[in-house]
């Protein structure tokens, strides 16, 4: 009451010093400001004492821990860890001003799991800004993943005791070696970057590292044999980016540039084979990797704009270089000579890029584009060894140099009928030219309508519409290919191919209730296609909504369908075909939840969100009689409940509920055992079945 009643003593005060000096005004010779005597006047009552910036912290820290069912690792995915029991994070959002201008801001979200994020921004803005980050990334795919190896010297290698065989079921040591191995992937990024903005110009350089470790899946083959093991990834890439661009009232212009360097610290997949070799010697093998390998990019940006017209420019040049030492064509037995001891690979880029969009009459507006990209493959042409399975020598072979230059121009014009109702047209044509592929060139001509039209100032709707035909040179096929190819097939991304495409979109918001829903149908015929892919149906919609049921309570829901049949045709003798298949694939998605705040005076928040995915896929194979394949599926629900409580004015407490049921299904991988192929050794079955829960408590502090 205090502070209220010296405010309004404040008020008073500076209203007598108002009408004192209109006043004055009114007795002097002239009316204007600067006719006026301010001599008497005590311009420090002006002050505003509520304006001043004072330095200050504001903002919320705190320290969660949470139970987290690990048992199985995919669990991970949605939690963000996949440690089995406590585990621990730090949550910030802080901000700290000075009266200078000068401002550093703490972000962390779950900073101490496998996913989580930190940052520190610093500097005053408008002017500079410097910025350190730190992301972490993880895919959890199974935890479960049964075998018998055990790296070692940075080769997977097999126990002392065992006794290799011809076939899987006469391994004797076989299921008294199996140990569940770990099939995830993490990744962690830091960035640092500084941004400085001048009176006509902006710079900013970024650094960024990311590493990654972990396994993943892969498999080895010699000969007949083949053998599935879990693939050490340990690689990292460094990456440095600058742009520098000026600006005028209506132009803008600058460069930029990009470097990066990949470098991968695992040489080659190594390993013992657990099969008698089938001739020969061959008791190990070796597999290629990912190289080492570095690229820097340089391009130039300009825009220009005026009286409703705008011009964009762009051209851009980069280069991809690899040098990493060659393997030995073969470590079983004499390796033959390579050409060379690297590949000395280059790749150049080469894009260009120019933009018009233009206002011609306040109802019409053009724009048109043309977009050139360049890809030529400088690596030297030379004949090297081909090993089967890095067990003999099958000949030599060129490598293929694949290129393709793409170019594509649009036009598109919009019109409108009144502010309520508009026409949107456009029409695209694509060229692409290609070396090395079954085909040498490839056209797509391409024309979308849109018509857009708003009901009310609530509610609008548009229907779109999209008709492509795509076609080309003559097909070579196996002409080009290592392999023999029936010369009637066709791959569909170079098959000529009509596709019709339809959307109905509609959308309201109101005070209370805001709702989307989207409807869309997609047809491809591949015309020219005997064998191969040819048709694809699919249709799908999307509903969702957002009701206020009052200031305190949320309700939200969406549904989300998709269905996908495509038909394929085949040959098992060379030539017309003689089998078919079908696929019917079908994805649902739906969810629910509701947010319920201002409880208990204000300390207490609720919320509930329940989703259900299922996604399955059907394959029926038909030549004479009809064979469907088994189940093949993916369902998840997933329950997320959380309360928000205030225990005084700094301190908050935020509880963390998380179910998730999932359940997958593949017919290939069902019951299956390491040993259930006779010439594969395999991980087991790799499916999932969990029910798995998440507890998290956090104490926050507000400053």
């Amino acid at each position: 009451m205090n502070r209220l009643k010296g405010t309004h003593t404040r008020a008073w005060s500076l209203s007598l010093l108002t009408l004192s000096i209109l006043s004055s005004l009114a007795s002097a010779q002239g009316y204007d400001l600067a006719s006026a005597n301010r001599s008497s006047v005590k311009m420090d009552a002006w002050k505003c004492q509520r304006c001043e910036v004072k330095d200050a912290t504001t903002g919320e820290i705190g320290v969660g821990v949470a139970y987290n069912d690990g048992g199985d690792s995919r669990f991970g995915n949605t939690t963000g860890t996949d440690t089995d029991g406590a585990v621990a994070s730090l949550e910030a959002d802080l901000t700290h001003k000075k009266a200078s201008g000068y401002q550093t801001q703490f972000k962390a979200d779950r900073l101490g799991y496998d996913a989580g994020s930190a940052s520190l921004t610093t500097g005053r803005k408008g002017q500079y800004e410097i910025a350190a980050s730190y992301r972490g990334f993880a895919r959890f795919d199974n935890n479960a993943a049964l075998t018998p190896y055990r790296l070692t010297a940075a080769s997977w290698q097999l126990p002392s005791q065992w006794q290799s065989a011809a076939t899987t079921d006469q391994m004797s040591s076989l299921n008294d070696s199996l140990m569940a191995s770990e099939l995830k992937i993490t990744r962690d990024r830091y960035r640092l970057d500084a941004a400085y903005t001048g009176s006509f110009y902006e710079a900013s350089l970024g650094y960024q590292h990311e590493q990654r470790q972990g396994n993943r899946r892969a498999s080895a083959n010699l000969l007949t044999n083949s053998t599935m093991l879990a693939e050490r990834v340990d690689d990292k890439s460094d990456r440095i980016e600058g742009k520098l661009y000026f600006r005028g009232d209506q132009w803008l212009t600058g460069i930029d540039a990009e470097l990066s360097h990949y470098k991968n610290d695992i040489n080659a997949l190594h390993w013992q084979s657990a099969f008698s070799p089938t001739f020969g010697a061959a008791y190990y093998g070796q597999s290629a990797v990912a190289p080492d390998n570095k690229a820097y990019r340089v391009a130039a940006h300009s825009q220009f704009s005026a009286s409703g017209q705008q011009v964009l420019m762009h051209l851009g040049f980069s280069r991809m270089t690899q040098d990493q030492a060659y393997l030995p064509a073969t470590i079983n037995g004499p390796s033959p000579m390579l050409p060379a001891t690297n590949l000395d690979g280059q790749v150049d880029l080469l894009e260009m890029k120019l933009k018009y969009l233009g206002r011609l009459t306040p109802e019409l507006s053009l724009r048109a584009g043309y977009d050139y990209r360049d890809r030529d493959n400088k690596s030297e042409i030379m004949s090297y060894p081909q090993i089967i399975t890095d067990s003999y020598y099958s000949g030599d072979k060129l490598n293929q140099a694949y290129d393709r230059t793409r170019q594509q121009a649009n036009l598109g014009a919009k019109y409108r009928f009144t502010r309520s109702l508009y026409l949107d047209l456009q029409y695209q044509y694509e060229h692409n030219n290609y070396n090395a592929l079954d085909r040498d060139s490839l056209q797509t001509s391409d024309v979308t309508a849109k018509l857009h039209y708003r009901l009310s100032s609530q509610w609008q709707a548009w229907l779109k519409a999209e008709f492509e035909d795509r076609g080309g040179s003559k097909y070579l096929g196996s002409s080009v290919s290592n392999r023999p190819n029936n010369p009637l097939l066709r791959r569909s991304y170079l098959a000529d191919r009509e596709r019709q495409r339809y959307g109905l979109y509609t959308s309201y918001n109101g005070e209370a209730l805001s709702a989307t829903l989207n409807l869309h149908l997609m047809q491809d015929d591949y015309t020219d296609t005997q064998i191969g892919l040819t048709q694809v149906d699919s249709q799908g919609y999307d509903l969702s909504a957002n009701y206020a049921l009052n200031e305190q309570i949320n309700l939200s829901a969406f549904v989300n369908q998709d269905w996908r049949d495509s038909d394929q045709a085949g040959s098992n003798n060379f030539g017309s075909a003689n089998w078919f298949a079908t696929t019917k694939d079908k994805a649902t998605l739906i969810g629910a939840g509701f947010d319920y705040d201002a409880l208990m005076e204000n300390r207490l928040r609720l919320g509930l969100n329940y989703s259900y995915s299922d996604g399955q896929s059907d394959t029926e194979v038909s030549q004479g009689l009809h064979s469907p394949y088994g189940s093949y599926y993916a369902t998840r629900h997933n329950l997320n409940a959380f309360a928000d409580f205030n225990l005084s004015e700094s301190l908050g407490l935020r509880l963390d509920w998380i179910f998730e049921q999932y359940q997958d299904a593949d017919w290939a991988n069902g019951k299956l055992m390491p040993d259930s192929i006779p010439n594969v050794l395999t991980f087991g079955d790799l499916s999932h079945d969990y029910n798995a829960h998440y507890f998290g408590v956090t104490l926050s502090y507000q400053l």
